[in-house]
């Protein structure tokens, strides 16, 4: 029988070291015993509920009961969707609904706003657990599910719901085999292949790159070190918390470690237990690398790749003296084992001479199944293929661009499409051009991304507004949360005060956040009296993007 290999490592490390810290946060920890108790509870309670297979949400945040909810939908036969509470409501929804009323875990209390689109006999509520032991004994007659009612093999493990073209986000299915291969090439990691590190757990778990944390620390006795949002936000209480997390594998997006490292305290004296700075999720620049060396002297710096589609990274590279001494973009590395990667030509498909340029092809055993319940969209950028051994995987058109040198080190140079990495999340730029057209007001939206010194700073969005029969703007259409904006004002004598650039910033800015996740909204909004064209008649955004040119020194 083939068992869940991530699932089975995690029970082997409850059986051995039961009392052993599996999860922390600032309010709560929990043993690898309790973690192994509560999902059981869980998978108990699922299995009496629900009958299907079908994917289940786990909606929340870094929090224990997030952990022990993926580790429980698992133990039951599903797959776990997870949602953080920090999207908007309108986004879950678009995210439920394409799941067809799925069962929901709470970690964290259901908002009103969420109620329409969540049935009420589909809910396991464990929000109200303070702590493990409290949503243990709740459940405790439940039973434990066995082993055999595990996902496994290519059954779906997870689905990451990313930024989709169509305004719409999309869903990436990874199956156990995935996850598995995966986590065979994480634990020879330097740090992790000790095991028990402390692992940074910062991204929000609907980012694939906790998979990171969650996968390298609970399969080798690791602790997780939680990060909220909120604490995230506030740098002295983060950097109060770090300096006793005793942290020695750093996972981030690069962004995260420049954040960090705009205070001269975040060094080695800090975080002395550091041993290896993992990056993924967007270009590492010099100028990052260079600082972590400088004052982390005793910690590895490495560079990793790979998009969702690939299970989380497929590249890695240590990034030491000669990497940094070049002028050329950091490589991204060379492929784990079971992974090729392919150079190819973007419009015939045909493989490029070793060095040339061309997209990015990921050929192996950690390529995702296709997009959940979107076979049109599977069929375009997934195929069946084989490794040069001869054996049977998948392979994946990224949209990269870049080159693979004649060691076989892969070099990012960007992309081909309207998909870029701001802050390592995934955003199609065509998703927040649609959903700023969706709002009241607007006739056409552009958005293009501002670059700064290798790396993307933040995006710009260019508005063309709809007009009146006499061709003056349409400002009253605008609805802003804002309680200073000025649109849609009376004077006093009968006119409507034309409102300023920040008023319709701050309107633009407040109805879009009701739409799409924060980290979507363009920082900056241009509004002009027409979009500039390319000689077929589309949109020319090299002109946009040109013009916003990043002044900063």
């Amino acid at each position: 029988m083939v068992l869940n290999a991530f699932v089975e490592s995690v029970e082997t490390q409850a059986a051995i070291a039961p009392w052993a810290i599996a999860f922390e946060a600032d309010s709560c920890c929990m043993t690898y015993g309790e973690l192994s108790s509560a999902s059981n509870a869980i998978a108990a309670k699922l299995r009496e509920m629900t009958s299907d297979r079908f994917p289940v949400v786990v909606f929340g945040h870094k929090d224990f009961r997030m952990v022990a909810s993926f580790l429980g939908c698992l133990k039951s036969g599903h797959a776990f969707v997870p949602v953080d509470v920090e999207l908007p409501a309108s986004r879950i929804g678009d995210i439920l609904s394409q799941l067809d009323s799925p069962f929901v875990v709470c970690a964290a209390p259901l908002s009103g706003a969420l109620a329409p689109y969540v049935a009420t006999d589909r809910v396991l509520d464990i929000s109200g657990f303070s702590d493990p032991a409290a949503l243990i004994d709740a459940f405790s007659g439940c039973g434990v599910p066995a082993s055999d009612t595990w996902v496994s093999g290519e059954e779906t493990q997870y689905i990451i719901f990313t930024s989709g073209s169509t305004g719409k986000p999309k869903g990436i299915e990874i199956s156990a085999n995935n996850v598995c291969n995966f986590m065979q090439w994480v634990r020879t990691f330097p740090a992790v292949r000790e095991g028990g590190q402390v692992f940074l757990d910062q991204p929000p778990y609907s980012f694939d790159l906790s998979e990171y944390e969650l996968v390298g620390a609970l399969s080798t006795g690791g602790r997780l070190h939680a990060v909220s949002h909120e604490l995230t936000a506030d740098t002295r209480s983060l950097f109060a918390d770090l300096a006793k997390s005793d942290v020695s594998v750093w996972v981030s997006t690069p962004s995260f470690a420049d954040l960090c490292l705009v205070d001269p305290s975040f060094s080695e004296s800090m975080l002395p237990s550091v041993k290896l700075f993992l990056f993924c999720g967007e270009a590492l620049r010099h100028a990052t690398a260079a600082a972590l060396r400088e004052r982390f002297p005793h910690a590895i710096v490495a560079n990793t790749y790979g998009p969702t589609e690939s299970t989380v990274a497929v590249t890695y590279c240590e990034i030491g003296e000669a990497e940094l001494a070049s002028d050329a973009p950091l490589p991204a590395g060379a492929p784990r084992p079971g992974t090729e990667i392919r150079i190819c030509d973007p419009e015939t498909g045909e493989p490029c001479a070793t060095g040339d340029s061309g997209e990015i092809v990921i050929v192996g055993d950690t390529v995702a199944k296709g997009y959940y319940r979107n076979p049109e969209k599977t069929q375009k950028a997934f195929s069946q293929s084989s490794l040069c051994d001869g054996t049977q995987v998948r392979a994946y058109r990224t949209g990269d661009a870049g080159h693979v040198d004649e060691q076989g080190v892969l070099h990012c140079e960007g992309r081909f499409d309207s998909l870029i990495k701001l802050h390592g999340f995934r955003i199609e730029l065509e998703d927040v051009e649609e959903n700023i057209r969706a709002l009241r007001g607007v006739k056409q939206a552009c958005v293009v991304p501002v670059v700064h010194k290798e790396s993307i700073a933040y995006l710009k969005a260019f508005i063309v507004l709809q007009k009146h029969p006499d061709g003056t703007p349409a400002y009253e259409e605008f609805e802003s949360d804002a309680a200073d904006c000025a649109a849609c004002c009376d004077n006093g004598e009968g006119k409507v005060e034309v409102p300023s650039k920040l008023d319709l910033e701050r309107s633009l800015k407040a109805s879009l956040a009701a739409r799409i996740p924060e980290y979507m909204v363009p920082r900056r909004f241009a509004l002009i009296d027409e979009m500039p064209l390319t000689p077929n008649g589309k949109i020319d955004r090299k002109a946009l993007a040109a013009s916003s040119r990043c002044k900063r020194a």
